[in-house]
């Protein structure tokens, strides 16, 4: 059966749109089902899910002149509201406009994951997997899952895992449970997008940890692309956290997205001045002749606190791939510390900043407070991690989450040259 409402011989950019839509729509029937409101201003759309739920900026386009004004009004909406989770924001690649992220960053946002986006022709669906003989999937939208330890998106203010959700819309939503030897094991669920681009959105695909390895991931994949197919689907869409299974089932990658999101509560706090908001874009677009006109109005010390998001200018130019912007705030005494300059592709400084103070190579950085070694591990960054085993440092350190030591980084990542190195340095 073919549905003609829906997506037909599609492009990839076709299909860029059809994940953004159908993320969107989600968004706002999620917010809808929690009792929340969902706000469109401009063609902009975004929601709020209540206090607790999941409030997300869907995919904004906006102009170059009127963008600062539109995210002004989104961000004083939440700050109305309050929500206690990080609100989300989403983007195609690129953003519109380009410098969405320097705008969002300036106003309190902090840089998310890259979603990667991936998309299946579901006549060329490969379903023939190896999976347990005992395994059960059965189409399932009323069992609560919430209570099954360690089932990744089973919270119900997850995507399609919220009750109400799953039941106020039965024609658009479709959850899989799957159960082992009478215990669940893993869900997924596929939400139905109609219209010119119109897909099934493959959501919440968890397994516990016990299960995973034995092929029960991609069987509740393949339930709800297959589920997709028998209402006449041609699409299905999705944001991939594990490449590989979605690639043998058919997916392929069709680009990349972007993520930020805010702390509202932390924006409260310490909520920017206009001058402070303006520094931060300037410094996130790299334009100079904006920042020598702003800079008169900030001190050397002023430009060293930390943003709404608690990242520094430094920090925020760095990110951005912004050197010249780098350079001024060097030029005003700004510090640079080793993996800044690292990051900024200035090897030779990050080299001589080691050189004089070799203590730095022991700095932490980050959320998870990891040292230069650390991030040369996760990185797989030989050369980083020559030049931090040149520094002589504490092997010994830990970062902060998982309570692991360099070598214990590499090991985990596998990455066998820095195993090595680290473990040459230790016989020495």
């Amino acid at each position: 059966m073919i549905n003609p409402t829906v997506l037909q011989a599609a492009t990839p950019e076709q299909l860029e749109q059809a994940v953004a839509l159908n993320h969107r729509e989600l968004f706002c029937m999620s917010a809808t089902a929690a009792g929340g409101e969902v706000q469109v201003a401009d063609g902009v759309t975004w929601t709020y899910a209540g206090p607790t739920g999941d409030s997300m900026v869907a995919f904004p386009v906006l102009s170059q002149d009127r963008a600062g004004a539109q995210l002004d009004e989104i961000v004083a909406y939440y700050l109305r509201r309050n929500p206690e989770k990080l609100v989300g924001c989403w983007s195609l690649e690129p953003p519109q406009p380009s410098d969405l992220g320097a705008r969002l960053l300036a106003r309190g946002f902090q840089p998310g994951w890259r979603p990667c986006w991936m998309a299946l022709g579901l006549q060329s669906v490969q379903a023939n997997h190896p999976r347990p003989k005992e395994l059960k999937v059965e189409a399932d939208s009323e069992t609560f899952l919430q209570d099954v330890k360690h089932l990744p998106y089973a919270q119900p203010n997850e995507a399609c895992a919220h009750p109400a959700l799953a039941q106020r819309y039965r024609d658009r939503v479709q959850r899989f449970v799957a159960t082992l030897d009478g215990k669940v094991v893993a869900h997924s669920a596929v939400f139905l997008t109609t219209g010119p681009h119109g897909t099934a959105g493959i959501y919440d695909v968890g397994v516990v940890p016990e299960a995973r390895n034995q092929g029960i991931g991609k069987a509740v994949t393949l339930a709800a692309c297959l589920h997709a197919q028998e209402r006449g689907y041609r699409y299905a869409v999705l944001n991939a956290t594990g490449r590989r299974m979605y690639e043998q089932i058919g997916f392929r990658w069709i680009g990349d997205g972007w993520t930020w999101w805010l702390n509202v509560p932390r924006l409260a706090a310490h909520p920017p001045t206009q001058d402070q908001v303006a520094l931060a874009e300037a410094t996130g677009r790299g334009d100079v002749a904006a920042l020598d006109q702003l800079g008169a109005r900030f001190s050397a010390s002023d430009l060293e606190i930390p943003l709404a998001n608690e990242m520094t200018l430094m920090q925020l130019a760095v990110h951005s791939t912004q050197p010249a912007a780098a350079e001024w705030l060097l030029s005003r005494g700004v510090t640079l510390k080793v993996l800044e300059a690292w990051d900024l592709g200035w090897k030779d400084r990050a080299a001589q900043l080691l050189a004089n103070d070799p203590s730095q190579v022991d700095q932490r950085y980050g959320g998870l407070k990891v040292t230069l070694l650390h991030e040369a591990a996760q990185r797989d960054d030989v050369e980083l991690a020559r030049l931090a085993l040149s520094a002589n440092p504490n092997l010994n350190i830990e970062d902060e989450t998982f309570k692991s030591t360099p070598l214990g980084w590499a090991r985990h990542f596998q990455r066998e040259a820095i195993i090595r190195l680290i473990e040459a340095h230790l016989a020495q």
